[in-house]
């Protein structure tokens, strides 16, 4: 029953928080578009921490934990912007793995912003986003992991700089302080968010 409990709470937590970002409709005022990580605007705009972004038709206001430039300094390890669009496409389920302990201003806030994002495409490209506390025992928890339609994020905070790592399917997004977990963060966020904007 807990774990149902701080299951329905994590959800509700996720899509309140998606509702932070903004949506306008195309026809609307758009501000600033930003297409794909490949395009000249984000060389000419790097330092925003706001990017916006045609996906279905709307524009999406989409604020970062970390500016363009910082992310893009992320280091990838065995995987690419496409990989990452490529595997959130082509699964059902993300499941994320994570320090519950961790402290918000040690990385916890990185976890949530992450989480939220990807509720708030939840309505464009539905996916079940869940983690260990939605599960009765252990043997569920590692059926989901293996199967072929699962995802897994994994957060650390670890003693390197800003990184993405892929070992099968999972994404180990790492880094040694909030502002290393941001910048990790982030780059996943943009792969994902740009990547469906083109």
């Amino acid at each position: 029953m807990k774990k149902q409990l701080i299951s329905i709470i994590f959800m509700a937590l996720m899509i309140s928080l998606s509702m932070c970002i903004n949506t306008k409709d195309i026809n609307g005022d758009t501000g600033k578009y930003i297409g794909n990580l490949d395009n000249k605007n984000y060389i000419n705009n790097s330092n925003n921490n706001t990017i916006y972004l045609n996906i279905s038709g709307n524009i999406v206001e989409l604020p970062l934990r970390a500016s363009v430039k910082e992310a893009l300094s992320t280091e990838l390890i065995n995987t690419s912007d496409s990989d990452i669009l490529r595997h959130y496409l082509t699964t059902k389920i993300i499941y994320f793995e994570y320090n519950k302990s961790l402290p918000s201003e040690e990385g916890m806030v990185s976890i949530t912003d992450l989480s939220m994002k990807l509720g708030f495409l939840n309505s464009i490209y539905p996916h079940e986003i869940v983690d260990d506390s939605v599960f009765n025992n252990e043997s569920e928890i590692e059926r989901v992991k293996n199967s072929n339609i699962t995802m897994i994020i994994k957060i650390i905070r670890s003693n390197s700089t800003a990184k993405i790592v892929r070992v099968n399917r999972t994404f180990v997004i790492e880094g040694n302080s909030l502002k290393e977990l941001d910048k990790a963060e982030t780059r996943f966020v943009l792969a994902i968010y740009t990547g469906l904007a083109k």
